[in-house]
């Protein structure tokens, strides 16, 4: 009788190749623009988990620096908000100078 010889780990080897294959997609994603990303004072108020008095507060202080579109609109820039590896900046223990 002659057995024939089954490889144990080739479905890890295979689980493994499709797992890096997902990584390198994952990888070789474009990354979205924030130049252009605009947020409204409740979205901004909604990421940094304060209100928007709190925001218009800031804005106020000239910590978050915001631009007028129309008469009644203030939209504040991404950047203003995250920092350049986009996590939130803290801003609710600043001192007041």
């Amino acid at each position: 009788m002659m057995s024939t010889y089954t490889d144990p780990f080739l479905s890890i080897h295979n689980k493994l190749a499709k797992l890096t294959e997902l990584v390198l997609e994952i990888k070789n994603a474009p990354k979205e623009d924030y130049s252009t990303k605009y947020y409204t004072r409740q979205e901004a108020a909604d990421i940094c988990r304060s209100s928007v008095q709190s925001i218009d507060n800031y804005i106020k202080y000239g910590w978050i620096e915001a631009e007028d579109f129309g008469p009644a609109k203030k939209l504040i820039h991404h950047f203003q908000i995250f920092n350049e590896d986009n996590s939130i900046k803290q801003f609710k223990y600043k001192r007041k100078a």
